[in-house]
């Protein structure tokens, strides 16, 4: 089949489509195919849930007579403990590991192989279709339900900004993850679920190693840093936390470019 493509790319006599058009190219055909109805409601339904808990949490709370401290800090534990723990990664692994996944099985990476452009800008067209979709379902529930959490009390705007920062870094950096997950292994949705709930869900409570491996803690530390509040053992600062987590996204960018160039699609 690659011999099929190198032939057809040589003899159709064509510019080379540029970067950007190429990414728009890729983005317009890829997104058609991840955003179906039963996921965005499923994924909806599931973000829908945290908004009305933490609406009952929050009530709890102010019938509790909690402090604003103690207020924030559930708030912010809240969004830690289902928005970056559940949501975010749940809810980018599925559309990542689809964007390129699905259209490396249906065989519609074909016509993409086909037109004469590079291989970087499928790689970013898959990452962007995950993060369009993905943000607003993944920010959107994890930012009001742990507003909702804090009661309202006194400083919850940091809150919401710190949530909303945690929420969409480690959206982007998942999203970037598992795009090349779903481009490396078939099943890439079972696996990244068990990654997600073996690691993710337990390494920020095993120690500051466990921590440092860990997207949730980097993401974890934006909450903490922004909101100022704490979440316990937090073993990454602020800058540091942002700065590992634009890496991770960049470097997964890469290395799909890499494998796209090496990969035999049939």
């Amino acid at each position: 089949m690659s011999e099929a493509i190198d032939t057809a790319q040589t003899t159709v006599q064509r510019r080379r489509v540029g970067s950007v058009r190429a990414t728009v190219l890729c983005y317009r055909v890829l997104i058609r195919q991840i955003v179906t109805a039963g996921r965005l409601a499923a994924l909806a339904a599931l973000g829908a849930v945290m908004i009305v808990v933490g609406w009952v949490a929050g009530i709890a709370a102010a019938d509790r007579d909690l402090s604003a401290a103690e207020m924030l800090r559930d708030g912010a534990g809240y969004a830690d403990a289902f928005g970056l723990i559940v949501i975010v990664p749940i809810v980018s692994l599925v559309f990542a590991a689809a964007s390129l996944g699905d259209a490396r099985d249906d065989g519609t990476l074909v016509y993409l192989w086909l037109r004469p452009m590079g291989r970087a800008p499928v790689a970013a067209a898959a990452a962007a279709v995950a993060m369009t979709v993905a943000l607003p379902l993944c920010v959107a529930p994890t930012v009001l339900g742990g507003w909702l959490a804090s009661g309202g009390a006194a400083g919850s705007g940091d809150l919401a900004v710190g949530i909303l920062a945690a929420a969409a870094l480690g959206t982007v950096a998942y999203s970037c993850l598992f795009m090349l997950v779903g481009l490396l292994f078939r099943k890439a949705v079972l696996w990244g679920i068990a990654y997600v709930l073996l690691w993710e869900g337990l390494a920020v409570g095993l120690g500051e190693f466990a921590a440092r491996l860990s997207l949730r803690g980097y993401a974890r530390s934006v909450l903490a840093q922004i909101a100022d509040v704490d979440l316990g053992f937090d073993p990454n600062r602020g800058v540091t936390a942002i700065v590992v987590l634009a890496c991770v996204s960049v470097a997964s960018l890469g290395l799909a470019a890499l494998r796209l160039r090496h990969l035999n699609v049939d």
